[in-house]
């Protein structure tokens, strides 16, 4: 339980500033592909909440398990602005229990853990999509290591695609999971040109 209290405190440091860490906008890509629904989504490591927030306004019933209580404080605000409601849970992807067939949606942005964590622990998450379900997210891929647009400067935490998708691809369409060059604007620490995995798949 170290290692979990380790991490909420790094991240509720990052989240303390009076602005938004990673802005108020949703992430690009996940704004690009997702569309406008009623059903249930879950929105992991969302932070401060903005992949959420739009996501709930986008017709979804959107909650959010994230390590950050103070992130929790902040998309609360962040909500109450843009006049939605998100549920928030204080939670942790190794500890999380997850409902079989539950979302119709799972989608989030920069969601990199261990390697080991990711291979255990993903593909429970996603097994708690329902049938025709879908799982949109964007990660850093390994490339990412020598860029300065953000990121995590370890190769544990960086994604291969090929790796990816063989831990979590099984039983599902897909519809895009590519490499790809792309300029982000996610604040100061999400900024520049950056080599990233996308993914979109059907259950």
């Amino acid at each position: 339980m170290s290692n979990l209290k380790f991490g909420a405190e790094a991240w509720n440091a990052r989240f303390s500033g009076d602005g938004w860490a990673y802005g108020k906008e949703p992430n690009a890509w996940l704004k690009m592909t997702i569309k406008p629904g009623t059903g249930k989504a879950l929105v992991p490591a969302d932070g401060e909440g903005r992949n959420a927030v739009w996501i709930a306004s986008q017709g979804y019933d959107t909650t959010v398990f994230d390590l950050s209580d103070v992130g929790k404080k902040k998309c609360a605000l962040l909500a109450k602005e843009r006049g939605v409601e998100v549920r928030y849970e204080v939670d942790d992807l190794a500890f999380r229990d997850f409902s079989k067939q539950e979302y119709d949606l799972i989608a989030c942005s920069w969601f990199h853990v261990p390697w080991n964590i990711f291979c255990e622990h993903y593909p429970r998450m996603l097994a708690s999509l329902k049938p025709g379900g879908e799982f949109i997210c964007e990660g850093y891929h390994t490339s990412q290591m020598e860029m300065t647009s953000g990121g995590p400067k370890s190769l544990d935490l960086l994604w291969d695609l090929d790796e990816v998708m063989e831990v979590i691809g099984e039983g599902f369409t897909i519809i895009h999971a590519k490499v790809e060059t792309v300029e982000l604007d996610e604040s100061d620490l999400h900024r520049g040109r950056a080599h990233v995995v996308r993914l979109h798949l059907a259950k």
